[in-house]
């Protein structure tokens, strides 16, 4: 695979030539993770054998790709990073998102400026004497004493949620739900400063889903581990968030809505469900109610970033400022975030924007059904129809236009 990019890479561009040379440098540690499950799993021996040639080989290619990416083709990388404005539309336009660029910068927009103002408001609640940032200092300083103690909030959290849809009656739990929370092995750390999900194999028999969790680097970084944190990563990620909806959607009987996916529709709905749960009364207090917030924010912030990024109307560094600007962000962190944006161009407007769609698509189907709506029901419609583009899923309820 290594050596088939060589014949691929016609137009290389610096900054994802040093994002590929940073992930290679990374890579390693994950063979050695491969390599102490097989002796603990007490390999026979000529097995152990051949998968530590393997891992020697796949070592000795990677520092090989990655003089190759240092010596031939950094010091030829001008292409432009940017899809441009033209393609972004195309992008936006394919992805059926029933806008354009302007129109999804314009909800963006003013996402960004309602959860700002919503935040401060918040802050008030908690301590009027303090501003909206200072507050974040007494949210964030309610945690746990140790990341054990916070790995299992985790798993109380996630029951917790999971029993308040149930008794709330707001969706049908899949009959082989599973879902475990574990730590982040070491070698994805680095790339998951905080938590992830992953979702249960779509034809495993036995379909479990994988909520990581990951070690705090410095004993300042177990803030973001704080209790009202805890809940609202819970909700998103878990339930009735991303575990709930995609191993709802892995029941559809449909080839085509198992294997289909779509951005907005996945982190939309995980971002749906975060208010949604506040509505209902879970976890509805200030501390939770401001992360809900100040979540928002970075992901309102990703929109307007996303458009104007790629439609040439801020650069990298204006972006990395704006960052940090609207979201309090370490300099490190924003940097990171822009850097993913450049070559995922759309995917960072899929989680306020897609919550955006499905509110849009439930007032339409609650004005549709009058007193016949059902909340339940309307959940179920969504999350057990396949992960499949939100205006596709209009479909899913008569008498409304496709």
């Amino acid at each position: 695979m290594l050596n088939e990019a060589k014949t691929r890479l016609t137009h290389p561009v610096a900054l994802w030539i040093r994002i590929d040379l940073e992930s290679g440098e990374s890579l390693p540690s994950f063979l050695e993770v491969i390599l102490a499950a097989a002796r603990s799993e007490r390999c026979p021996d000529a097995l152990l054998s051949r998968l530590s040639s393997a891992v020697n080989a796949t070592r000795k290619a990677l520092e090989e790709h990655g003089e190759w990416l240092r010596t031939d083709v950094l010091p030829r990388a001008t292409a432009d990073w940017r899809a441009g404005p033209e393609q972004f539309e195309e992008i936006v336009r394919l992805r059926e998102l029933m806008a354009n660029g302007d129109e999804i910068l314009a909800v963006g927009e003013g996402i960004l400026a309602d959860e700002r103002a919503a935040r401060a408001a918040t802050s008030q609640e908690l301590d009027p004497t303090l501003s909206p940032e200072e507050v974040a200092d007494l949210v964030k300083n309610d945690h746990p004493t140790s990341f054990g103690d916070a790995l299992e909030e985790y798993r109380r959290s996630m029951d917790a949620a999971r029993r308040f849809v149930i008794d709330h009656d707001l969706a049908t739990m899949p009959a082989d739900d599973s879902l475990v929370v574990i730590e982040t092995p070491s070698y994805l750390r680095h790339l998951i400063p905080f938590a992830a999900y992953y979702d249960p194999p779509r034809f495993d028999p036995r379909p479990t889903g994988t909520y990581i969790v990951t070690p705090p680097a410095t004993p300042e970084m177990m803030r973001e581990h704080c209790y009202a944190s805890i809940s609202n990563t819970s909700v998103h990620e878990a339930y009735p968030g991303h575990h709930l909806q995609l191993a709802s959607a892995r029941t559809n009987p449909s080839l085509v809505r198992v294997i289909s996916t779509a951005a907005e529709f996945t982190e939309g709905w995980a971002f749906y469900c975060e208010r949604t749960m506040k509505e209902q009364g879970f976890d509805d207090t200030p501390k939770h109610r401001y992360i809900q917030h100040t979540d928002a924010i970075w992901r309102a912030t990703r929109i307007v970033l996303d458009v104007k990024l790629h439609r040439h109307q801020i650069d990298f560094e204006d972006a990395i400022e704006y960052m940090i600007e609207q979201t309090g962000f370490e300099r490190p962190a924003a940097l990171a975030e822009v850097k993913r944006y450049t070559f995922t161009p759309s995917y960072q407007l899929s989680y306020l924007f897609g919550r955006h769609l499905i509110d849009r698509l439930k007032a339409d189907v609650e004005r549709a059904q009058g007193s016949g709506f059902s909340l339940k029901a309307f959940h179920d419609t969504l999350i057990y129809g396949g992960t499949m583009p939100v205006s596709y899923a209009r479909r899913h309820f008569m008498g409304l236009p496709s």
